[in-house]
């Protein structure tokens, strides 16, 4: 997704619930209000992934079978329309004398007699893995249905392991389990490091990170729960947090509180300090309402005029009438 297309995804939501006249207590209100929103959002979409089979239109197929245990819908079903619009492309083999030993594949569709959509792809079967041209599995992380085609042709010709999705295809992002995966640092590293003094921001933030995904997997499982098991780990988990904080209270001082440093934060210059006048600053929308009404009252004066002239007209036609009847008479 675009930027620009996050953007207006994003403000067209929060246009739901907050308002221009919101004042600071009913924006910080409804802002809360958007958040529970999509949190149950999420939740339900979670439950509805986790307890509903996606429809396979081609049972058959065992990479299809293979997506929609692992793969949320909404990937699947992406993942599922490239496996269909492979069926109508031709594949090729091309020549297997290259030095890094993988096999190229010549794949591509015929429309009104000529190729279209001609790709590329080269395999590496010991390893499983697969290269397209189009790119789309690095820009998107899906599948294109070049590689498909592929995979499709190897399984068939006994290939087991293109019979499934291989494991450096599946992104955990794109998996029903990517909330209950354990959270992995960007060097590899799982659970909570010892960081150094000048990485002290970066241990807080990743605790805090699986901390909280932690959390959140464990309140949607609650939150779906009957009332019996709701009251009983309710309670469990009260006990718990009364413990951790009193522990951790004793710990953590004062001080470590503001250890961490905070950088890269500057004060924004004002642009002009000095204010001109003892008018207050008004806001765009204030502004425009303004000049709308501006441009009302020149239109009304307009008007006004107008009509005056054309009755001061009219007047003047109906006396020269009445003095030619008071000759004629």
């Amino acid at each position: 997704m675009l930027t620009t297309q996050a953007s207006e995804s994003c403000n067209a939501q929060v246009r739901l619930f907050l308002k221009p006249r919101h004042d600071l207590d009913l924006f910080f209100i409804h802002f809360s209000s958007l958040l529970a929103d999509k949190r149950r959002k999420e939740t339900e979409s979670d439950y509805n992934a986790k307890q509903s089979i996606p429809y396979i239109m081609l049972e058959n197929s065992p990479i299809l079978q293979h997506a929609a245990k692992i793969f949320t819908p909404k990937i699947f079903e992406k993942i599922q329309k490239q496996y269909l619009v492979a069926e109508s492309y031709i594949i090729k083999k091309l020549s297997d004398n290259r030095d890094d030993g993988m096999i190229g594949y010549l794949i591509y569709m015929m429309e009104d007699g000529e190729r279209s959509d001609e790709r590329v792809v080269l395999v590496d079967i010991s390893t499983t893995t697969l290269v397209c041209e189009c790119r789309m599995f690095r820009t998107l992380g899906v599948l294109c249905r070049h590689m498909i085609k592929v995979m499709r042709l190897l399984g068939d010709f006994g290939e087991a392991s293109m019979r499934s999705i291989p494991d450096h295809y599946i992104l955990k992002r794109w998996t029903l389990e990517a909330r209950e995966r354990e959270v992995v640092d960007v060097d590899g590293s799982v659970g909570p490091s010892a960081p150094s003094e000048n990485d002290a921001g970066k241990g807080i933030a990743m605790r805090y990170r699986e901390t909280t995904a932690m959390l959140n997997q464990l309140a949607m499982n609650m939150s779906m729960a009957d009332e019996k098991d709701y009251n009983k780990w309710m309670g469990v988990l009260k006990k718990v947090c009364n413990e951790a904080n009193k522990a951790l209270s004793k710990t953590i001082t004062s001080e470590d509180r503001r250890s961490v440093p905070i950088t890269g934060l500057t004060l924004k210059e004002k642009s002009n300090p000095r204010r001109h006048g003892k008018e207050r600053y008004k806001s765009t929308n204030e502004k425009e309402r303004r000049r709308k009404k501006r441009e009302y009252r020149k239109r009304m004066k307009s008007i006004e005029v107008v009509t005056a002239d054309d009755t001061a007209h009219s007047d003047g036609h109906l006396s020269d009438l009445d003095d030619n009847i008071a000759q004629w008479l």
